[in-house]
């Protein structure tokens, strides 16, 4: 082998090193790729100018590439638990619902709720939107976007 495989391999060891020590931020990763391919380059005879370029091109390549690809995968996903879980959900409007004060029904338990500014009558059907502690905000229209849908675009 080489010297300049060697530094290459140095390199690679390098980015996978500060790749591992900055918690998976899948920036250097990418550039120890671009050392792989300036190992082979190396390997087979390419001046250290060429090295370079195949190493620094392939580095931006993988990260304009792949880089927003494999955030998306390995992104924890959010799960809604618990009370988070009824946000976008259809109610039934039990006592009349206003700004101040109601009851509505979701999945045969009642809670209390209120609107946004509409007053919705008894007996309606309705969407929660948000909440606000533990009392429910609704709606008459659904939610088009629930806070939790935001973080995950």
């Amino acid at each position: 082998m080489g010297l300049m495989m060697w530094v290459w391999l140095g390199i690679f060891v390098v980015m996978v090193l500060a790749e591992a020590a900055t918690s998976v931020s899948l920036t250097s990763i990418w550039f120890a790729f671009g050392a792989l391919v300036a190992i082979l380059a190396a390997g087979l005879g390419a001046p250290v100018w060429a090295q370079i370029i195949c190493c620094v091109a392939v580095g931006m390549i993988t990260i304009a590439t792949l880089r927003p690809y494999m955030k998306r995968k390995i992104a924890p996903k959010i799960v809604k638990s618990g009370l988070e879980c009824l946000i976008g959900k259809k109610a039934i409007i039990i006592e009349d619902t206003s700004k101040t004060s109601g009851v509505v029904s979701v999945n045969g338990a009642n809670w209390t709720a209120r609107t946004d500014g509409e007053t919705i009558a008894a007996n309606q059907e309705c969407y929660i939107i948000k909440m606000d502690g533990i009392k429910l905000i609704v709606s008459t229209q659904m939610p088009e976007v629930t806070k939790y849908e935001e973080e995950e675009e």
